[in-house]
């Protein structure tokens, strides 16, 4: 059967994951990415809808909202970690320093070795609820995989998850989350113009007693 909101989710979610890929763009990146990210939600939100399997939107917007909480956590923290650490910190005191020993104890009485360890647990913070991210993230890809015979949706979301999983190794995790949004393309653009009766029909219901089908 041929479905308009299915045409709109290919459309919507392939130029949502282009504009990802301009995150790195100087001064209007981020603003590009979020207009992107925004894209692909609404892409997602109509492929639940036609395939009547409102878990696929759920998980996506889990994985959305971890994403944002965990960024915004991670800057909380770093936030706070300066402000009570280094935010009145004489920086030119270190210009005397001759020894690493020198620069070990100026670094520890300044409290820079706080502010650092602040900046720890905000990165730990931010690398956790990604990787929780991730796993809604998957879920939601693989049944949109599943339901629509794209199997690069499968791709995608193992790619995403490696990434997240690895993204504290910096150079590695985040080369494979963005060339997971190229995957990501690849993927909604692939997306049939049509579906199957059988694709988009919810299963029936198990009646009391009966053993569940197969």
């Amino acid at each position: 059967m041929e479905s308009q909101k299915l045409h709109s989710a290919k459309l919507l979610g392939g130029i949502g994951s282009i504009l990802l890929l301009l995150l790195p763009v100087p001064a209007a990146g981020w603003l590009l990415a979020i207009i992107g990210l925004v894209l692909v939600l609404v892409a997602v939100k109509y492929l639940a809808d036609e395939l009547k399997d409102h878990n696929i939107f759920t998980n996506y917007l889990l994985s959305f909202i971890l994403v944002i909480v965990g960024a915004f956590l991670a800057a909380i923290i770093a936030v706070i970690s300066y402000f009570s650490t280094i935010s009145g910190t004489d920086w030119t005191a270190f210009q005397n320093l001759t020894s690493p020993q020198q620069v070990f104890s100026m670094m520890q009485t300044s409290g820079l070795m706080t502010f650092l360890g602040g900046l720890l647990i905000a990165l730990a913070v931010l690398w956790v609820l990604l990787i929780v991210s991730a796993i809604f993230f998957r879920k939601s890809f693989n049944k949109i995989a599943t339901d629509t015979k794209t199997h690069l949706f499968h791709t995608t979301g193992l790619m995403y998850l490696i990434g997240a999983a690895t993204v504290i190794v910096v150079g590695i995790g985040l080369i494979i989350i963005y060339i997971t949004f190229i995957v990501q393309i690849i993927a909604f653009f692939s997306l049939p113009e049509t579906l199957s009766a059988q694709e988009v029909m919810p299963p029936p219901p198990m009646q009391p007693g009966m053993p569940p089908q197969p």
